[in-house]
């Protein structure tokens, strides 16, 4: 992007020159009037490329926060998965109230 702003800003300065040549040139205020205007396009200019570079940060920004959103979100699956296959394998399902009591308690003890 900044390779870009520079060979714009490269043409703006070129117009510019020839702007102050054209300026010399013309008589009464019409060289100043040129000049204001080339001079307003320069600030927008200025102005139009200072947002695209904050625009730039911020998109740079909000990537950034995705990607450590996506990795929080894989850590939190591989802790569920491993979490699963815990329970799973230690906690048999019971069908009797009295078992699932006992099972309750012997968890609670761990």
């Amino acid at each position: 992007m900044y390779e870009n702003h520079q060979n714009h800003a490269d043409l703006l300065d070129h117009t510019v020159t020839v702007t102050e040549a054209l300026c010399a040139v013309l008589t009464g205020n019409c060289g100043d009037v040129v000049r204001q205007k080339t001079d307003a396009v320069r600030q927008e200019w200025d102005a139009l490329f200072a947002k695209i570079a904050a625009s730039q940060r911020q998109l740079e920004i909000r990537l950034v926060e995705w990607m450590s959103y996506n990795d929080s979100i894989s850590q939190i699956e591989m802790w569920l998965v491993k979490m699963r296959t815990l329970v799973v394998d230690e906690l048999p399902l019971l069908a009797i109230l009295d078992e699932k009591k006992t099972q309750l308690h012997t968890c609670k003890v761990w």
